[in-house]
């Protein structure tokens, strides 16, 4: 499966001071890009050159100006799971009926309850099935979150900056634990987020957005084995170096076609 963004325009309307009306702010100007095979995408850039811009488009919380957005070899429009910044998670309910409540109806509830306990404990929360939400640290909240994303059974999964609220142990931890899902449940995954570390260290592909409506400005596979992609191995080190520069506007790297 492939998802298919072509020829994509989008921008926001910006007040224009004390005139009337708007000014319009380009965000993305024709903008195209394919993801396939090589994924986990993930996908870094300036503030405001449009990371989670993108993300939603993709994922049809926004809808373009123009242009086209399709999964091949079919060319339709498919359902999508989505991890935000933050866990999102309803106070009202417990750890299981929060990951259940995207399925519950089209599954019924007793099979949504089996899958939902089947993820939870893939992430390490069985035993939290029928605590709150505010009975959870952070990182478990953000695992109850991730469990939701991986219980709906679609074939693509956004995730915008999951991961930054937490410190690096945990972040690491959770990422591990993402990779894990993703073999277990497999699907397309695209992550936005502002750390080249995190970048690396769970990309297969990564691209950098230049300033809004510049486009990709970088794009590479990531071809590293596992202890390469530690904090301080010398190869995540040297990515990590041109992907600074990349940030910084100072990439000199061809782009591939």
């Amino acid at each position: 499966m492939k998802l298919v963004v072509q020829d994509l325009c989008f921008g926001f309307n910006e007040p224009r001071g004390n005139k009337k009306g708007t000014n319009e702010k380009l965000i993305f100007d024709r903008f195209s890009l394919e993801v396939g095979d090589e994924h986990p995408l993930l996908i870094l850039g300036p503030s405001g050159c449009g990371k989670t811009t993108l993300l939603r488009l993709m994922a049809t919380l926004l809808k373009p100006w123009s242009g086209v957005i399709r999964f091949e070899p079919d060319g339709t429009r498919r359902a999508a799971s989505f991890v935000f910044q933050e866990p999102r998670l309803l106070p009202w309910l417990t750890v299981l009926d929060n990951v259940i409540l995207p399925i519950k109806k089209a599954l019924g509830r007793e099979a949504a309850e089996k899958r939902g306990k089947h993820i939870l404990e893939l992430v390490s929360l069985d035993h939290k099935v029928t605590s709150y939400p505010g009975e959870l640290s952070g990182g478990q909240q953000q695992r109850a979150s991730i469990a939701r994303a991986f219980a709906y059974p679609a074939p693509v999964l956004f995730m915008d900056e999951p991961f930054q609220s937490l410190d690096i142990p945990l972040r690491i931890e959770l990422m591990e634990l993402t990779l894990h899902l993703l073999k277990a449940e497999q699907r397309l995954c695209i992550v936005v987020t502002h750390d080249p570390r995190e970048a690396i260290y769970l990309g297969r592909r990564i691209i950098v957005l230049g300033n809004a409506p510049q486009g990709i400005i970088f794009d590479e596979v990531v071809d590293m084995v596992p202890e390469e992609r530690a904090y301080a191995a010398p190869g995540h080190s040297r990515l990590e170096g041109r992907l600074l520069k990349a940030l910084e506007g100072k990439n000199d790297l061809l782009m591939r076609s």
